[in-house]
């Protein structure tokens, strides 16, 4: 099992990783894709590296097609319900028509349960960033978790 703190702590290791679209690699360059991707073999899960190969997954537009992007997330990830996304968990959003990012979950509300900072790595600020959601909760599609956490 992994620990939803590990998932959190590793994403927190790649802070300050410059944005560049479709890359992978911690420190050098990453999108959100390969945050999500990198930060899961980081923490041994096996399906990781196969995932971030999905041609879903890996040869994608800054805008992804919803028919590929959600159908490729959910063969590596459970979904689970938005009111249910909590510490470590995986938000899908939108910040036009279509899905275009993710982002892990990093603090919760202690009263009420809800995400409240993303762990992400973020086109406008150029890199990988922690920072409070309450502009993006309105464009929150979908919520994962990664495989092997409780």
């Amino acid at each position: 099992m992994i620990d939803r703190a590990d998932i959190v702590a590793e994403a927190r290791t790649w802070q300050g990783t410059p944005w560049r679209h479709q890359a992978r690699v911690k420190r050098l360059a990453v999108d959100c894709v390969g945050l999500i991707g990198g930060v899961a073999a980081a923490l041994g899960i096996a399906q990781a590296r196969e995932w971030m190969a999905d041609r879903a997954m890996h040869c994608y537009g800054t805008t992804p097609d919803p028919d590929a992007f959600f159908p490729a997330c959910e063969r590596f990830m459970c979904r689970v319900p938005l009111a249910d996304a909590t510490l470590g968990d995986v938000l899908a959003m939108a910040f036009s028509i279509r899905p275009q990012h993710l982002a892990f979950v990093s603090r919760v509300n202690p009263l009420y349960g809800n995400p409240t900072y993303l762990i992400h790595a973020y086109s406008s600020v150029g890199k990988v960033v922690e920072n409070g959601v309450a502009v993006a909760k309105a464009r929150v599609l979908r919520a994962y978790r990664l495989p092997g956490v409780a």
